[in-house]
This record gives structure tokens, C-alpha cells and sequence, in this order.
């Protein structure tokens, strides 16, 4: 008789599948780290020893390892390490003069804690507290400290805010060109005002100023930390880091190969526009060199369609009028269509998966178009790709046909579905009507658009799972959120919200299919990975809107119980 190494009793399976259904059962048996059944404790308990480990559910849930399918986790690095910037949003009756001292004052008591440090980093400050004439600049944070570099990064990772040692050690001045993706915000003169924004500017100062990049060491440092606190602690054994640095790619795969991962990590190579045939080619080479199992791989392309938002129909006129811009004022896209599916087109030929960037409408278009058009013109007869398209705040109901036809995943983030500052910020610039029909969950679940669910953390902390549960079934703010009592009982849009297997779906199969490990993970299944989360309630029997309290008792990976509450 074969008996389980461990066995998980007395709880209530719920795990969505591959094939529209959800598994069931009271107990789970696991043996050399793979689920060796699952079913009901009458026909498994032949198979527990006196070896076999038991855990008592108590009659709370167990669900598969859950995954977050677009997140960046070595970014996190950077909001941790350095000055907390999270949290502060514009309230009624400030200016944005009020908010620049409010990040000011916690930069200050930040630095004066830590006098040793040559480069001060930050992270967590919030665009959308700033839609008027006043920007934050270099001399704000001169005011504050001149003889450092500061660099502090927007909680979305696309703008920095640097002071103007940064600037002049980055070598950057009036006479700098201005950049191919992104902007250089300057004054009358030229010379750059301190803020930067999107890939190619922001590079400036992060390639520019010399340790800005952690060390491969310090990312292994910060890796092992959010792979504790911030995945495992809320079920996560699946993640996709979405943009990464040689360093980080490298400490991944350092821990992948002395079995440190405590997770499954998929990373990508970035293809920027202007030099995405040459960084393809720089791909294609490597393709294969970085990955360690299926502990850490690298199978994804990641493109950014747009910066801030690109709309099919111009920014709203009262915004427009407000801040002096011409009446069609928008965002300009990032590529053009032949460059974009020229690009695609060959990264798939080459056994890639496509992850494409895009918010508003426009980019939306142009990326499910350029994805199509791509992929029917490619020789991907023995790979057909599994491309995604994340964050989809705008979306036409013809590019969610497209997708659904065309099986383009979406990769959507749960936190942002929701009625609270960021949305208020975002109204400004397109009116209550497209503001009100943004993150249109319902609209790709009715179609059949497989989705994915991500936090994109750090942008949204914590990435904690069951508050993407509860805020994909009820798109309103939760106790638990920063600005909570200024939108509690609010609901963002009137379509009817995800019901619980759609969230679990999405936070689990899904995810793993994303990233091609479904056979391996994603669901309770005999034979695969022993990824198992128990929580501490029956989800089923909890109100939907006491859901983002749930806590996870157990986190299993590989067989192992690697957090325990």
C-alpha cells in the first residue's frame, strides 16, 4: 500500500478546471509533492499512515496555489527599500501644493533616518494627484535634499520625480534630445523640469545614475522577501514578473537553481519601439539560457502599446479647455502598425508569447488588431501563441469580439474595477460616460475571453488575493482601502460584477494557462503540483463583502507548507 506523505481532511475543495467545471472534495492526499488524489475521506483514508502528515481544515476552503499573472515583484525592490510614498491622495479642498509637502515632509523624515544612504529612492507617489498647472519638480525635492540624488517612482512605474543632482549626474541638460517613448518634462530654458516619463526617458536616469539598480545580490535579498510576505502569505505560487532587470532575471535564476523559489516565476524580455527588431534578435539568442525548469522561465514578449492613455475619441473637452490643449488633444500610440506586427509576428515565430501593455481604447484597437494580423501571417502551426493583453481599461465591444475570436487572453487587474481615487482622478480627462464604463469585466467573461488575474504590484499594495476576489465581485472599495470612507458605497459601472468561480477561475487555471503550466499547476488534480492554499473560512459561505478579510491559513508548494499563519 502506497501511503500520502501528507493529507488535507475535514475541508471543502473548490477548484475551477480547464474544462468549465470545479472540482470538489473534503480531502486532498499528497505524495513526493504531487496531489496523489482528492475526493472524499471514505476513499482516502485507506491511504493515510502513520507517517502521513495531517492537517485538519476545520471545514474551511482549500484552493488551488493561486497565481498573479501580471505583477513585478523586483520592482517591488524599489518601494521597499527606500522612502513610502504610497497612500496620499488629494482630498477635498487641497491643491496640489498641499500634497507636494505632504511627500516632501515623508522624504524629509526619511532622509534624516538614514544619512548614510548616497542615492535616495522612493516609491508610491500618485499622477493623478496633480491635473492642474502644477507639477512636482526638481526644485521641490531640492528644497528638501541637493547634495544626493533623489529618484522617487509614481506608484504606476511611468514617470519618475527627480531632484537636480539626478539630473546633472545622469548627464542630462537642455541640450539632451528629446526621447523616441516617453517625455522629458523641461523648462522655458530646456533644461529638464525633474519629471520623466515612460521607458526611453526614464532610462536616462536609471542607467544614468550609477546604482540605481540593485545589485544581483540585493535583488536576491528583496526576492526571497516578497516571495514570503507578499506572494505565499496570500496563496500566490504562480507569478509573471512583467519587466525586470538583467540583475533581477539573474537572481531569479540563482534561487531557481539552489531551490529557493518558493513559487513559479515566468519573466519576459521587453521589446521597446524604435529597437524592438534589435532587442528581438538579443531575445531569440538568449531564449532558453535563463530558464531552470519550470521554476523560472522566460516565454513572454512584453510590449507597451501606449504611455498614458491613447483614446479612439480626444480627451474630454472641459479637460482639454481647462489645461490650455488643443480640442483633439490625445495620446499618442507607441508604435506604428507595421513596426508592431512585423515585431510580433517574428516573436512568435520564434516560440514567444506576446504581452502587450494598452489602457485605453485606441492602443486596445490597435493591439488586438496588430496581435491578429500578426499571429495569421506567422509560421505558429506547431505553437499557437497565448497572447495577452493587460489592463484594458477601455475597451469597444468589437476588440472584445476580436479577442474572444482570436483567443487573445486578458489580463485584468481586480483592484483598479473599482469606484475610488484613481477613477475620480481619471474622470477629468474622459468624462463620467467613459470614466463609468471603465475595466468591462462582465463584457469579456460573456464573450468567453479567457482572463487572467494580476495586482500589478507594487502599483496597488498589497496584492493580497482576496481583496482581487472581492473586488471582482462587487467593483466597490473595501474597509480595508486607503480611501475607503470617501467612496464607501460606491460601485463603479452598472454591469453585473464576477461571481466567485469566475474570480477563482481567473486567479488560478487561468493564470497557469497564461503562462503555459497548466498541466503542471492551476487546479487540484491528480498528478499535478501539490500548490494548495487553505484558508481560514468557507469562501462559499462568506458574504461577498466581508471576503477581503478571509486570511490564508496554509500556503503548500511543491508538497511543502512554505507559510503558515
Amino acid at each position: 500500500m502506497v501511503f500520502a506523505d501528507m493529507a488535507l481532511i475535514n475541508g471543502k475543495v473548490f477548484s475551477p478546471d480547464g474544462e468549465g467545471n470545479v472540482i470538489r472534495g473534503d480531502t486532498v492526499l499528497v505524495k513526493d509533492g504531487k496531489i496523489m488524489a482528492v475526493g472524499s475521506y471514505d476513499g482516502a483514508e485507506n491511504a493515510i499512515g502513520s507517517d502521513t502528515r495531517i492537517i485538519d481544515c476545520g471545514g474551511n476552503t482549500i484552493l488551488p496555489g493561486l497565481a498573479d499573472a501580471h505583477c513585478h515583484p523586483s520592482i517591488s525592490a524599489s518601494a521597499r527599500t527606500g522612502c513610502d510614498l504610497f497612500g496620499i491622495y488629494i482630498q477635498e479642498g487641497e491643491a496640489e501644493e498641499d500634497i507636494i509637502e505632504k511627500y516632501l515632509a515623508r522624504l524629509k523624515t526619511y532622509i534624516e533616518k538614514h544619512p548614510e544612504e548616497e542615492l535616495i529612492r522612493g516609491a508610491g507617489w500618485v499622477e493623478s494627484n496633480f491635473q492642474g498647472d502644477r507639477r512636482p519638480t526638481r526644485h521641490d525635492l531640492d528644497r528638501v535634499c541637493n547634495d544626493r540624488p533623489v529618484i522617487l517612482e509614481a506608484f504606476s512605474q511611468h514617470n519618475l520625480w527627480v531632484n537636480t543632482k539626478a539630473i546633472e549626474i545622469a548627464g542630462v541638460d537642455e541640450n539632451t534630445p528629446d526621447v523616441y517613448v516617453g517625455k522629458i518634462y523641461r523648462e522655458e530654458s530646456g533644461y529638464p523640469e525633474g519629471m520623466f516619463n515612460d521607458p526611453e526617458a526614464m532610462d536616462m536616469i536609471k542607467t544614468g545614475v550609477p546604482g540605481y539598480d540593485p545589485s544581483v545580490e540585493k535583488y536576491r535579498e528583496e526576492i526571497l522577501y516578497y516571495q514570503e510576505n507578499e506572494a505565499n502569505r496570500y496563496g500566490v505560487t504562480l507569478v509573471q514578473d512583467c519587466m525586470h532587470s538583467d540583475n533581477a532575471r539573474e537572481a531569479y535564476r540563482q534561487l531557481a537553481e539552489e531551490g529557493k523559489l518558493t513559487l513559479r516565476v515566468r519573466g519576459v524580455y521587453l521589446l521597446e519601439p524604435g529597437k524592438g527588431q534589435e532587442q528581438l534578435e538579443e531575445a531569440i539568442a538568449r531564449k532558453g539560457r535563463d530558464d531552470v525548469g519550470d521554476d523560472f522561465r522566460i516565454d513572454t514578449v512584453k510590449m507597451f502599446a501606449e504611455g498614458a492613455f491613447s483614446l479612439i475619441e480626444p480627451y474630454d473637452r472641459a479637460f482639454t479647455e481647462e489645461n490650455g490643449l488643443p480640442a483633439d488633444y490625445n495620446e499618442a500610440l507607441y508604435w506604428d502598425d507595421g513596426e508592431f506586427v512585423s515585431v510580433a509576428g517574428k516573436a512568435m515565430e520564434a516560440g514567444f508569447d506576446v504581452h502587450v501593455h494598452a489602457m485605453g481604447d485606441n492602443s486596445v484597437r490597435q493591439s488586438v488588431d496588430c496581435l491578429v494580423k500578426a499571429a495569421g501571417s506567422a509560421d505558429i502551426k506547431d505553437r499557437p501563441p497565448r497572447n495577452v493583453i493587460a489592463h484594458l481599461m477601455l475597451v469597444r465591444d468589437e476588440d472584445m469580439d476580436l479577442m474572444a475570436e482570436n483567443d487573445i487572453m486578458g489580463n485584468c487587474q481586480p483592484r483598479w474595477m473599482v469606484y475610488d481615487s484613481d477613477i475620480e482622478g481619471m474622470t477629468p480627462l474622459m468624462g463620467e460616460k467613459r470614466a463609468g464604463a471603465a475595466y468591462p469585466l462582465r463584457g469579456f467573461l460573456d464573450r468567453g475571453v479567457r482572463i487572467a488575474f494580476g495586482t500589478d504590484f507594487p502599483v496597488t499594495p498589497p496584492p493580497d488575493t482576496m481583496h482581487e476576489i472581492q473586488c471582482a465581485m462587487t467593483r466597490a472599495v473595501f474597509p480595508e482601502a486607503p480611501d475607503y470612507e470617501k467612496f464607501k458605497g460606491k460601485t463603479l459601472g452598472s454591469e453585473r460584477p464576477a461571481d466567485l468561480e469566475e474570480a477563482v477561475r481567473s486567479l488560478s487555471i487561468n493564470g497557469a494557462y497564461q503562462i503555459r503550466a497548466e498541466e503542471i499547476t492551476g487546479s487540484i488534480e491528480e498528478g499535478k503540483s501539490a500548490d494548495l492554499v487553505i484558508l481560514d473560512s468557507d469562501i462559499e459561505e462568506t458574504d461577498v463583502d466581508d471576503i477581503y478579510a478571509i486570511k490564508v491559513e496554509k500556503t503548500i508548494f511543491k508538497g511543502e507548507i512554505v507559510y503558515e499563519r
